[in-house]
């Protein structure tokens, strides 16, 4: 199904908009990114960074916008690297992990950060 940026289909977007529940970590509203905690968490920290609008696959975004993925990408390091020291759970540093194919359910755009464990 193929979303628009109101945010139609992607609970993410309904976060960022203040619809759903959720909890928003950092945004950027010129870039239009932001990073809000998983509502699956697969570890002690388990944050998505995303682009605000919704509509594709990681893999479909970074195909069909290289740059702008490559600049979450930088943006989502920078982030997590200054909040680290406010989250005990980072100490040990973390991961940054993506799903390409058919694993990824809801087309939005994601990457995930995990704590180290």
């Amino acid at each position: 199904m193929s979303t628009n940026s109101s945010g139609t289909g992607s609970p993410f977007t309904a976060i960022l908009q203040g619809k759903e529940p959720g909890t928003i970590i950092a945004q950027d509203d010129d870039q239009r990114f932001a990073i809000i905690t998983s509502l699956e968490p697969e570890a002690a920290v388990h944050w998505l960074a995303l682009p605000y609008e919704a509509g594709q696959s990681t893999e479909e975004f970074q195909a069909n916008d290289q740059e702008r993925f490559l600049r979450l990408v930088d943006w989502t390091i920078s982030q997590v690297q200054s909040l680290a020291p406010e989250y005990s759970d980072l100490t040990n540093g973390f991961t940054i992990k993506m799903h390409f194919g058919a694993y990824e359910t809801i087309p939005h755009a994601k990457l995930h950060v995990l704590s180290v464990e």
